[in-house]
């Protein structure tokens, strides 16, 4: 065979391989989903958060004007409350909420409670309530007297990119 054919032959492997090669890659963008964390605010600010494993939301409570806190975890199934601490414990607030209760540095915590949420949590700020989100350690204060929802979504590579590309 003469290096011609050869370099001809080498050249179409080449061709394939890359085409091959970005076929696939391009399948993956579509295919593979990634979950996302989306947080829409009535004022229409909206934040998203790719792979977030985990939220919490504190807040000043209106009456006791004390802090409570609670933690969530996001899965593939949606969203799970699994603890909650506050400073003091009063009237309406659940004795046997989780599997544990204890206090440490001045909070009461309530551990093990794995209740679902499903895969969208809606919530109201108040006046003076202070509300705060941490996502994955991150704390963005949100706006006070406005309503939020929060949804877990699986979208592919594209659309997630896009969505965050949007929110910035």
């Amino acid at each position: 065979m003469n290096s011609e054919k050869r370099g001809h032959r080498s050249g179409a492997l080449v061709f394939r391989s890359t085409v091959l090669i970005f076929t696939l890659l391009c399948i993956g963008v579509f295919l593979i989903l990634f979950q996302v964390l989306t947080i829409d605010g009535e004022g229409g600010e909206k934040s998203a958060y790719l792979g977030a494993s985990d939220f919490s939301l504190k807040w000043k409570h209106s009456v006791e004007k004390e802090e409570w806190e609670e933690f969530f975890v996001v899965q593939e199934t949606g969203i799970l409350l699994t603890d909650t601490r506050f400073k003091t414990f009063g009237a309406g607030v659940p004795s046997d909420a989780g599997s544990d209760t204890f206090i440490k540095d001045g909070w009461v915590y309530m551990t093990g409670i794995h209740r679902s949420i499903g895969k969208s949590l809606f919530f109201r700020t108040g006046k003076t309530t202070e509300h705060r989100i941490t996502v994955d350690g991150q704390s963005v204060e949100l706006k006070a007297n406005s309503s939020y929802h929060i949804t877990v979504n699986h979208l592919n590579l594209f659309q997630a990119l896009l969505l965050k590309i949007r929110v910035m």
